[in-house]
């Protein structure tokens, strides 16, 4: 079932009084554009200083923070959003800085949508609304796509991340996958199938096993390595790691020691 597309909320904000956010998460994707002035924007532990003309995307759940130059403090527009419209857009974007940060746009061009959005009220203009949402994120993907991914190739790096920084959690499926990227299961497998050919179901356990397979060649016990990589049963997880390796785990963890102690 596809993701409803919504967007949420926009606004603008005058940073002169060094008003900052962060540390923290968000559980939407946030677009900053950046009227005048200048800050920094912190993801994990990347840190991007951005300026005029650019602007600056956050993801849900990023670890994130930003705020002003105190010599020359931004003033910014933003909207909230989630949803498979939004993001398909979003994903044809050439980002130039990592996935973060976006290239120059002459205020004109831009400006006086996001003007027009927070005029209205998003609640009870919400087709309005939503339309002027797409149209931001259209000018942005017509300004930079030619360099840009595929929709299916930034689709499997986003979701390739999301599985390198949360493969280790018992509850992290594919269903957490979707609703984080604001995505639907069918669009995830396109992704994946399109990309590396195999189902994204396929792709999460072979990541758990080769991760696994790490762990146990470090001298990690079974029992440790299971909850390490996302399995709360460690008796479910030998059966998968045996039919997928070809040995069990404590046989596979003691033959890889051992072969590593040999001169």
């Amino acid at each position: 079932m596809p993701i409803a597309s919504n967007m949420i909320s926009s606004g603008r904000q005058n940073c002169s009084d060094l008003h900052s956010w962060g540390p923290g998460i968000r559980n939407c994707y946030i677009l900053h554009y950046i009227i005048k002035g200048k800050g920094t924007f912190i993801n994990g532990n990347k840190s991007y200083a951005v300026s005029a003309g650019e602007s600056f995307v956050i993801r849900p759940f990023d670890n994130i923070m930003y705020f002003p130059d105190e010599s020359d403090p931004w003033e910014y527009t933003w909207i909230d959003f989630k949803g498979e419209k939004y993001v398909s857009l979003l994903n044809r974007i050439d980002f130039t800085r990592d996935s973060s940060v976006i290239g120059n746009i002459r205020s004109d061009d831009i400006l006086p949508l996001f003007d027009m959005l927070n005029r209205i009220n998003s609640t009870v203009q919400k087709n309005t609304a939503e339309g002027i949402a797409l149209a931001i994120l259209g000018i942005y993907a017509d300004k930079f796509e030619s360099r840009a991914k595929s929709g299916e190739n930034a689709c499997f790096d986003s979701a390739r991340l999301l599985i390198e920084n949360n493969f280790y959690k018992p509850d992290f499926d594919l269903t957490v996958m979707c609703n984080t990227l604001c995505i639907s299961r069918a669009t995830l497998h396109r992704c994946f199938v399109k990309v590396c050919g195999t189902a994204p179901g396929s792709y999460l356990m072979k990541y758990r096993l080769e991760r696994a397979k790490e762990f146990l060649k470090r001298g990690f016990s079974v029992k440790s390595t299971a909850l390490s990589c996302g399995f709360s049963d460690s008796l479910y997880f030998s059966k998968l790691f045996k039919a997928a390796v070809g040995e069990p785990p404590g046989k596979y963890g003691k033959r890889s020691s051992n072969a590593a102690d040999m001169p």
